[in-house]
């Protein structure tokens, strides 16, 4: 079988202007062996559209595969099956854990010395029958607490305070028992639903814990008697206490209203507000007769004053001149001056000297008369001529009784506001002595409440005393302690199974431990469950590839008789192992096949999470046998940082795709080169390792030339970089139809894959299209696989021989 390449003269591989090249000559369809060339004869489609060889024109290839893939979940879930797998896994640490835990545990209980039990039960009375009293309504007691609580009980019985003073008397003896060794060896239980304790003790020799039975009685019914004169003492005392305080809130309360009283000068306060009330209400009563009074008085001094028509202090000031002679006198005297004027006036001229001597007389004398009047009234707010007049017209009594009732009417009006100053000194009172009253009460009910209080803690102190005096009875020994109850209790068997029972539990919990801390895979299964993506091949392990790179011959076979056998596919034709491995890339290239029945898987990429899942090997290995199914195959190592393919296949790498892609190779063939024995087998090794070989992947020139590679090769395997923080395999799945994914079960963590397909999922452009399960199973010489393989291989034999 020749290779595409040596089938086109020198001449037919050019270059284009961009530097890229391209393949211009026609492309055989069966190679020289008779199998026919998939990626020739056939037309497949590459990812750019451009022909593939027969003038159709090749879409971009869509895979029926998988899902997207989702993060793994590392559930704490475990169920009966995942259990027998930890402990299949695990069955070293298991076994290990489990024996040392064993013979540890049955060591030591061999190696006791014998024990000896003895117990003894003691009768209780509930602390609260003993300190139940008739206490009436005290309020300090609880109610709620009708039984003893049994379990604070025990852990009394066990404190230091209960079992030191027993402990020193038991020291006398045995010295050796600490309080410890005590507690440790002591198991004190109440028997079911009674008022019965059940206390017990072990130890290695029956002497010692027949004494210290002894001792323990006397010191719990000693203990008893205290415990319960010590409820009733301290019951006592805390009476003590609050009648102290309470005695002493009775004398606050009443020096407080002493005070009170003494700073009020009040004795009862109740007395003094009745008398303040009764002076209010006479008050009211005198100035509700003065309003009828002065409304009656003030009716008669509307009436005199329209009789009199004068102001009351123009009728003041005629009555006070009327009782002066002089002014009387004077007053006639100037009545006769206008009488003798009237009189000649009627006979004479006014400017007669009779008429102007009797004007000039009546003039001199108005001044004497307002002089006079001044001098009485001390005013000069008086007319003569109009009180002259008046004097004539108006009777004296009227003017007289008009005075006299506006001086009632004065008197009752100051009176009255006498009255109303009153009235609202005592309201003030009232209201100061309602709250004083308030005070008083809260004063007096506080101390009749408190002395109350003092009366009733006084009456059950005097109870408490009596319980006290008449308290003798503590608990009782229900059964006899004799050095016949001191029983062995060694029961080996029953230690030994238990020991059994512990350690499996423990190996069991180490082997979960050891299987938890393990972040790797351990089972095909898991590691699908866990991507969600399918195992297209399953890889066994083989201890030989740790010695060589290969297990399947690279060379191709001839015959169909050959392929049947597999045995000249193998450079170890007699390790059964070896089949198995073989077989798993065969199933590999068959289910590449299935997933694109109509578009077959043309071009893929192989990455893995990390360095030395096996990334490489399972490149190799899928290309021998995809050739020995008859395909032309080309891997191409894009992993430029640590190519591996050259080393496989024993080739220089001197030069190869960096050199090509950076233009330092001029044509393909000068760097694709064939694999000796298996002309349809041809490696593009990585070349020079240049300084970024992220973007010489994502070149044009890179682009170009796995388009021309598509239209002469029936399977392109893209060997990349791990996918671990290097963009390199994910540059190249954009020229391949999709991507397998290795994981070395044991080996891949699962954070690593994990973080690598939620990235995958957001920034690959071709699909996933499953896993390549590195280390999946363990196949043994004697599996039913290498049997029945070596079993139909001897009989196609001896059938070709016949």
């Amino acid at each position: 079988m020749t290779s595409p390449f040596d089938r086109l003269p020198q001449s037919s591989v050019t270059q284009n202007a961009a530097g890229e090249s391209s393949f211009n000559g026609p492309s055989n369809k069966q190679t020289d062996d008779g199998h026919s060339s998939y990626g020739l004869s056939h037309g497949h489609l590459n990812s750019s559209g451009h022909s593939n060889g027969n003038g159709h024109a090749a879409p971009a290839y869509m895979p029926m595969t998988t899902s997207t893939p989702v993060v793994v979940d590392d559930g704490d879930d475990f169920d009966l099956s995942y259990l027998f797998a930890v402990f299949k896994r695990r069955a070293l640490t298991f076994l290990g854990v489990t024996s040392v835990t064993a013979l540890g545990l049955g060591f030591w209980h061999m190696t006791r010395p014998p024990q000896y039990r003895g117990n003894f039960q003691l009768l209780v009375e509930p602390v609260t029958v003993v300190n139940k009293l008739d206490l009436g309504e005290a309020p300090f007691l609880d109610e709620e607490q009708t039984g003893l609580d049994y379990n604070s009980q025990i852990q009394v019985l066990r404190s230091p305070n209960v079992l030191e003073p027993i402990l020193a008397d038991i020291q006398e003896q045995y010295p050796e028992i600490n309080y410890g060794s005590l507690n440790n060896s002591l198991t004190i239980n109440q028997q079911g639903d009674s008022k019965i304790l059940s206390i017990g003790f072990r130890n290695e020799s029956p002497d010692a814990t027949e004494v210290v039975l002894q001792e323990l009685a006397q010191g719990f019914i000693q203990y008893s008697v205290q415990d319960r004169q010590a409820d009733l003492r301290r019951g006592i005392e805390f009476l003590d206490e609050q009648l102290d305080a309470k005695w002493k809130e009775v004398e606050a309360l009443e020096s407080d209203l002493s005070e009170l009283q003494k700073q009020h000068d009040l004795v009862d306060i109740e007395t003094v507000s009745a008398s303040v009330t009764e002076r209010m209400n006479s008050m009211l009563a005198e100035r509700e007769a003065l309003q009828v009074d002065l409304s009656s008085l003030r009716t008669l001094y509307d009436n005199l004053q329209e009789q009199v028509g004068l102001p009351p202090e123009a009728a003041i000031r005629i009555t006070s001149l009327s009782e002066s002679p002089q002014y009387q006198a004077m007053l006639d005297e100037y009545r006769q001056i206008e009488q003798d004027i009237a009189l000649e006036s009627a006979r004479f001229q006014a400017d007669t000297p009779m008429v102007q001597a009797l004007e000039d007389k009546r003039q001199q004398l108005l001044p004497l008369l307002q002089a006079e009047a001044k001098r009485i009234l001390g005013t000069d707010a008086i007319d003569p001529t109009e009180d002259i007049g008046f004097q004539g017209e108006v009777s004296q009594s009227l003017v007289q009784q008009l005075v006299d009732t506006v001086n009632q009417i004065q008197v009752l009006q100051t009176k009255n506001q006498a009255i109303s100053q009153v009235t609202s000194t005592l309201q003030g009172d009232m209201q100061y002595l309602a709250d004083l009253g308030r005070n008083f009460k809260q004063i007096e009910r506080e101390l009749r409440v408190a002395e109350s209080s003092f009366n009733q803690l006084l009456a059950t102190r005097q109870q408490l005393r009596f319980q006290m005096a008449r308290q003798n009875a503590p608990w009782e020994l229900m059964t006899p302690l004799t050095s016949s109850s001191i029983v062995p209790v060694d029961n080996l068997p029953r230690k030994l199974v238990l020991s059994g029972v512990v350690a499996v539990l423990l190996g069991g919990a180490a082997a979960l431990l050891q299987d938890k801390l393990d972040k790797g895979f351990h089972s095909t299964d898991e590691l699908q469950e866990a991507t969600k993506l399918p195992a297209l091949a399953k890889i066994p392990y083989i201890k030989a590839l740790e010695e060589q790179s290969l297990m399947m011959n690279p060379a191709l076979v001839t015959s169909l008789n050959d392929l049947v056998s597999q045995r000249p596919l193998l450079v170890n034709q007699d390790d059964p192992v070896s089949y198995a491995f073989a077989e798993a890339f065969y199933s590999l290239h068959t289910n590449l096949r299935l997933l694109g029945a109509d578009k077959p898987v043309q071009a893929v990429t192989i990455s893995s999470t990390q360095p030395g899942e096996g990334k490489s090997t399972a490149c190799a290995h899928l290309a021998i046998a995809a050739t020995n199914m008859g395909q032309r195959v080309l891997i191409i190592d894009a992993d430029m940082r640590r190519p591996t393919q050259h080393i496989i296949f024993g080739m220089a790498n001197t030069v190869g795709l960096s050199n090509y892609l950076t233009g330092n190779a001029k044509t393909l063939r000068g760097v694709l080169e064939k694999v000796p024995g298996n002309p349809s087998l041809q490696v593009l090794c990585a070349g020079v390792q240049p300084p970024a070989p992220g973007g010489l992947l994502s070149s044009k020139r890179m682009h170009h030339m796995v388009n021309t590679l598509r239209r002469h090769f029936d399977m392109i395997i893209i060997d990349t970089p791990p996918l671990m923080s290097i963009t390199d395999a994910k540059i190249a799945s954009t020229y391949a139809d999709g991507m397998l994914l290795v994981a070395q079960i044991g080996r891949t963590p699962r954070d690593e894959i994990a973080r690598t397909l939620s990235d995958l999922n957001t920034t690959i452009q071709a699909p996933l299209l499953g896993l390549i399960v590195n280390n999946a199973t363990k196949v043994s010489g004697n599996s039913y696989y290498t049997n029945y393989y070596h079993k139909e291989y001897s009989s196609y034999s001896q059938r070709a021989a016949s």
